[in-house]
């Protein structure tokens, strides 16, 4: 009896292994998402407004455009202070970012602030 105990806590402990691995792997990538943040300073060329903010379309110095999300949301969860901005305003953003597949960069504002 102490034998099949012993057994089904063995066998019980081999099939919780995959699970503990699978969820240090997602911790892993999480971590790397956070440190991929970029910075982009230029001026506001396009809003698209939208539920909780807007899209501004930021063209920096070297005439690259960059799609950024400006949201109540992602700011108050990350300190930061929505405001606003309109077109032609020059703004410096700052938040985790991804590309398409035509290489569009797009923000997701962590801090935003006006440039004068």
């Amino acid at each position: 009896m102490k034998a099949s105990f012993l057994s089904i806590g063995f066998l019980f402990l081999i099939a919780s292994a995959p699970a503990c691995s699978n969820q240090k792997k997602a911790a892993e990538t999480s971590q790397t998402s956070e440190q991929q943040e970029m910075e982009v300073t230029g001026e506001i060329v396009k809003i698209e407004n939208g539920k909780d903010g807007y899209m501004a379309t930021v063209k920096d110095s070297d005439n690259k455009n960059y799609v950024v999300t400006i949201s109540i949301v992602n700011l108050q969860k990350s300190g930061g202070t929505y405001k606003q901005f309109q077109t032609g305003e020059h703004i410096w953003a700052k938040g985790t970012f991804w590309k398409d597949d035509s290489g569009q960069i797009y923000i997701t504002a962590k801090d935003i602030k006006s440039v004068k």
